[in-house]
């Protein structure tokens, strides 16, 4: 009894120890994006060169780590059936199971995308690739069509040209790395995102994360999301003042070129690139930078004016441009009138320069945006002060 008591403690023991290994390899192994890459159709007189271009293809979208691959045999199943399923039941068409692999090819070339689609979908498949490869002479040329199965749309038409037979190879190669990156572009967001929740978890350290972000970078070039996301891990380190404000200005002249996913995607992050920026010019003395800073905010990024001009006519203040700090202050009251720090920040700059009329008559201004009886109270003793410069 005791032995068999022993055994079952080891045996919930080993239980215990394996479904910890188990979740670790779940949670460990981000899942692959699954790609199918179907028959090319040949117009060639070397039919066994457009039948053998896919197999090189399959081969080097598996070696380039970013995809799992459907298998040949697997995806030729599928093929054949929608074949000999669509294909006799639209046309008619003298087809069987024994019909030669080239011929079930060319008469899958002409079943509808819906289709296609469908037998993606059946094999969990997120991406699909197919295309002809055409001879003219001795050059070769491949037409590719990349789809993303989940909206059913291509993605990208992508076109190969090669001089010679012995080329093909390299060619279907080429092609590869630019299917790589058209669906790694499709895909960066959510890359990035799982780099920042490996970091959050404690799964990487800081400088891990940024070797990834800027390997991801130099893979992917001028993605929006990966330089934001730089951006803000720069952010959670003072000292690396230096690296924010490269990332800042990158961001910022990445939204002049006026793309309008790179706006969508930054006013959903929660992030606002110019505040920042122009904060660590400030804290690093540049006040120029940080009053440019804000100026091109202005004329790029249609949201947060009023904060810029507030902050535009603090600066300006600082600078003691008077005339410019009034009109900036000015035009974030045009937005934001209800703001009373900033109609008191006006009434304190017209005091300053000696305008006790224009500042009293912002200051009575004042009294219908007081909150509450504190802030009520210090607008009236302001108000006070200012009548009695008056008299």
């Amino acid at each position: 009894m005791m032995i068999r008591k022993q055994l079952y403690v080891k045996c919930l023991i080993a239980m215990f120890v394996l479904s910890i290994a188990t979740e670790g390899i779940v949670i460990g192994t981000e899942r692959k994006p699954k790609i199918v890459v179907f028959p090319f159709k040949s117009n060639c007189s070397l039919n066994q060169l457009s039948l053998g271009i896919e197999d090189v293809m399959r081969s080097e979208l598996n070696r380039s780590g970013y995809f799992t691959v459907v298998d040949a045999d697997v995806t030729y199943e599928y093929v054949k059936e929608a074949v000999l399923y669509d294909v006799i039941k639209i046309d008619n068409t003298d087809i069987t199971a024994n019909t030669s692999k080239s011929k079930m090819v060319d008469l899958f070339a002409r079943i509808d995308q819906k289709v296609i689609v469908r037998i993606a979908e059946n094999l969990h498949a997120d991406y699909t690739v197919k295309g002809t490869l055409n001879q003219f002479g001795e050059k070769f040329r491949a037409d590719i069509e990349v789809a993303k199965v989940k909206t059913a749309g291509t993605l990208s038409s992508l076109v190969g040209e090669c001089e010679s037979k012995e080329k093909i190879i390299e060619l279907a190669e080429k092609l590869c790395q630019q299917i790589v990156t058209v669906c790694r572009d499709v895909n960066v967001v959510k890359e990035v995102e799982a780099i920042q929740s490996s970091y959050r978890q404690g799964r990487l350290t800081y400088e891990e994360v940024v070797n990834r972000l800027k390997k991801l970078s130099s893979e992917i070039p001028g993605v929006f999301a990966i330089h934001c996301a730089l951006f803000v891990h720069y952010l959670r380190h003072p000292e690396k003042q230096e690296d924010l404000i490269t990332e800042g200005e990158y961001l910022i002249n990445m939204l002049n070129a006026g793309n309008k996913e790179d706006m969508e995607y930054l006013s959903l992050s929660g992030t606002d690139p110019f505040y920042e920026l122009a904060n660590v010019y400030i804290v690093t003395e540049n006040l120029s930078g940080a009053i440019d800073t804000y100026n091109r905010a202005i004329k790029i990024y249609p949201v947060n004016h009023a904060k810029y001009y507030k902050q535009l006519g603090i600066l300006y203040k600082l600078e003691d441009k008077y005339n410019e700090a009034v009109n900036a202050f000015e035009q974030a009251l045009k937005i934001y009138p209800a703001d009373l720090d900033t109609r008191l920040r006006l009434v304190a700059l017209y005091e300053a320069n000696g305008d006790i009329s224009r500042a009293t008559e912002q200051c009575q201004s004042c009294l219908k945006y007081a909150k509450n009886a504190s802030e009520g109270g210090k607008v009236k003793e302001t108000l006070a002060r200012l009548q009695a410069k008056k008299k």
